[in-house]
């Protein structure tokens, strides 16, 4: 039995949540001996255009792991951002409105066709659930079908098509409780689909370096927070730098900085200029040096069905600090007590003034986290779930 990823975008270089969960899941397996592929499209990532084939279509090997391209179906760009501004704002859709999102959110015809035409000995597992690789690829063959959903609680999880979609497949594999608590409350308790709780596999560190990270970037002695992901509204980022910004005016005399890692725009007000480092994209050492060098990382988002990232800083023995708005990282720090929840301002202050202020405590927070994550989320314990899943479909007789 082949256990077939359909995903919209992949590759080394891309660096999204669910993207890099479905490269190093399929890497990690393969290893481990679990025939698995890749099925994708020939677009390069999220950011590009969607109608332009950036890869030439075949079969690629990417980390030991074969990976199929297929050919996009052009969009309808102003369709697409029309509907998708109503979804981003929480407006419902009309159903037309909703084929319109469907059919324009990255599909590939090609692809639907491999999967019909290759049933017999495959089992199809789709992630993310909110583009058309999801919505209508797993309408080829749904009871060979299974989502990873990585489900937030935002517009395009309350569409009639979401819902449908997982309706009729075989079962959801989800990363954390608060996820799959949330399917069961949009979609009538999955009394149609099999839940199952799987969790996502995190990629052990050693070796980061907290005083190279300083040296590198000339912070001496000095203290940060950290914020490490994509640097949007969606990720609530706007809202950390402005309760940064009424942190240092009600503590003006604090050393506290701000240092952001990721991609994406971001506006700095100029009373903060000083105290915030913006170094953008940074190798994968440099991110760990910074998970250790820094005072606690901020994970302000409220839509993540897991956060890589704060797994990584409690790695590297950094407490991290999140928004309680956020089911799954709240969940991760209370089971864990790795860290501080903040929904206010207030409680934002006083986590911070806990976190930089009371050294011994961060310290076993972060160390609380690091064997959270060593007995939960290691790659052996991720793979050998997946593995007794595949053991039971392949008892299937369909």
């Amino acid at each position: 039995m082949k256990a077939s990823f359909v995903i919209p975008f992949y590759g080394e270089q891309i660096g999204g949540g669910a993207e890099t969960q479905c490269r190093r899941l399929a890497e990690n397996l393969s290893a481990r001996g679990v025939d698995v592929e890749v099925l994708t499209t020939t677009l390069r990532s999220l950011a590009s255009d969607w109608s332009h084939n950036y890869w030439d279509a075949g079969t690629y090997e990417i980390n030991g792991v074969p990976v199929r391209r297929f050919e996009v179906r052009p969009v309808d760009g102003w369709t697409f951002a029309r509907v998708n501004r109503k979804l981003v704002a929480g407006e419902p859709l009309t159903l037309e409105e909703e084929v319109d999102y469907m059919n324009n959110a990255v599909n590939s015809d090609a692809l639907y066709r491999f999967i019909g035409d290759n049933q017999r000995g495959r089992f199809y597992f789709f992630i993310p659930y909110l583009f058309g690789t999801s919505l209508n690829g797993s309408a080829v063959s749904p009871a060979k079908s299974f989502l990873i959903p990585c489900l937030h609680d935002e517009g395009y999880a309350y569409m009639s098509v979401t819902r449908r979609m997982f309706d009729r497949v075989s079962g959801a594999l989800f990363n954390s409780r608060a996820e799959l608590r949330l399917a069961q409350r949009l979609y009538e308790g999955l009394k149609n689909t099999e839940p199952i709780l799987m969790g996502e596999g995190v990629d052990f560190i050693s070796g980061a370096d907290p005083e190279r990270f300083r040296k590198n970037h000339g912070l001496g002695d000095g203290r940060f927070m950290l914020y490490v992901g994509r640097r949007d509204e969606g990720k609530n980022v706007p809202l950390l730098i402005d309760y940064f910004r009424r942190y240092k005016e009600l503590k003006p005399e604090s050393d506290m900085k701000l240092v952001l890692i990721g991609s994406g725009a971001v506006d700095i007000p100029a009373e903060i200029a000083d105290d915030t480092i913006d170094l953008g994209f940074v190798s994968r050492r440099d991110k760990e040096d910074a998970y250790a060098a820094a005072e606690f990382l901020c994970q302000p988002s409220v839509m993540e069905s897991f956060s890589l990232v704060i797994m990584e800083s409690w790695l590297c023995g950094r407490p991290v600090l999140v928004h309680s708005g956020c089911g799954p990282t709240a969940e991760h720090v209370n089971e864990s007590g790795g860290g501080l929840a903040f929904e206010s301002f207030p409680e934002f202050f006083e986590a911070v003034e806990t976190l930089a202020g009371e050294k011994e405590l961060a310290c076993s927070m972060g160390e609380r986290g690091r064997k959270y994550v060593e007995a939960n989320y290691s790659w052996n314990t991720i793979c050998a779930r997946f593995k007794r899943l595949f053991a039971a479909l392949e008892e299937l007789r369909f």
